[in-house]
């Protein structure tokens, strides 16, 4: 079945609604179901605005059933409002465009839908590949971490029951550059970021977790790596940013002022802690112990890595 709102037991998590300008634009004037995910597409810009998606973290194979097959979605008519090879990707399929830095980046990630029984997984598999389902992700944010948070997040639930709701898509902005790869296409138009929101039940609790990331961000040969502590943002914040509603995901924010406290401090890696307290003191004091303030610290602090967000102390929950 497509994104099922009541895929963790006990609670219903609904599919964002979107305000009046955001539906002027979708296709269909709503969401389009496939048999894992569902998409609301805009057909302005040939992407999709979310695409909605269950995860059975206790299921999930560990290699794919199927090759990477991209085609057009035939819930979309006419085929030609989807971005397809032909316009913008790296190079088109007659092979004498590009290449440029722009990867086809899945929304709904072909391994979170590669769950359950062979059939239904292999299915899955192939409607990811739907050009509905695919953005342009600059070549550096779509080979980093981005796509590891919904890892990250289902290792911090415990037991058998490792089942996670996600929602994620493009921010679009006025200011999109436009992008063509030859003299004779149909321009598009670069997604300025992207956004996710997973939510997983812990100890009990539900908690929905938000991330944001700029493409800018990673066009340079030296960018920043991908780091779920400075990325994550509040829920309200997307908001803002989409058009979107989350409505009562907002409670589960752990980012909300009155969600912080106790858990919060522990979630805080060691790193940081020690930097804060070091921060905190009078300046004359921290002049005669920069000993302490040394570079190997800040780094820790401010450049979690992999080793450390897969630690679980770098993702506020």
């Amino acid at each position: 079945m497509p994104y099922n709102p009541n895929f963790i037991e006990g609670h219903n998590i609904p599919l964002p609604t979107p305000n009046d300008h955001i539906l002027s634009s979708a296709f269909g004037s709503g969401y389009i179901h496939h048999s894992r995910h569902s998409i609301l597409f805009n057909q302005q810009r040939g992407f999709a605005f979310i695409s909605a998606h269950n995860i059975d973290g206790s299921t999930l194979s560990k290699s794919q059933f199927t090759k990477r097959n991209f085609k057009t979605d035939p819930k979309i008519k006419p085929a030609t409002l989807q971005v397809d090879n032909d316009r913008g990707y790296r190079e088109g399929k007659n092979g004498i465009f590009g290449p440029n830095p722009w990867d086809r980046g899945h929304l709904a990630r072909r391994k979170s839908l590669s769950w359950g029984n062979e059939a239904q997984a292999s299915i899955a598999e192939l409607e990811s590949d739907l050009w509905s389902n695919i953005v342009p992700q600059h070549e550096n944010l779509h080979d980093d971490s981005w796509g590891k948070i919904e890892d990250w997040m289902l290792e911090h639930v415990d037991g058998d029951y490792q089942r996670a709701n996600v929602f994620t898509g493009p921010i679009f902005t006025e200011d999109d550059p436009k992008h063509k790869n030859g003299p004779n296409e149909i321009p598009i138009r670069i997604p300025s970021g992207f956004w996710k929101v997973i939510t997983i039940k812990l100890n009990g609790v539900m908690r929905s977790a938000g991330f944001l990331v700029w493409q800018r961000d990673y066009d340079s040969d030296m960018p920043l790596p991908f780091s779920p502590i400075l990325e994550q943002v509040r829920l309200t914040t997307i908001e803002v940013l989409t058009g979107l509603t989350f409505g009562p995901l907002r409670l589960n924010d752990p980012l909300l002022y009155n969600q912080q406290g106790l858990r919060r401090n522990k979630s805080v890696s060691m790193a940081r802690e020690a930097l804060r307290k070091l921060m905190s003191k009078p300046y004359e004091v921290l002049s005669e112990s920069d000993s302490e303030l040394h570079e190997e610290l800040i780094f820790e602090a401010t450049f979690p890595g992999t080793s450390i967000i897969t630690a679980k102390r770098d993702i506020v929950l």
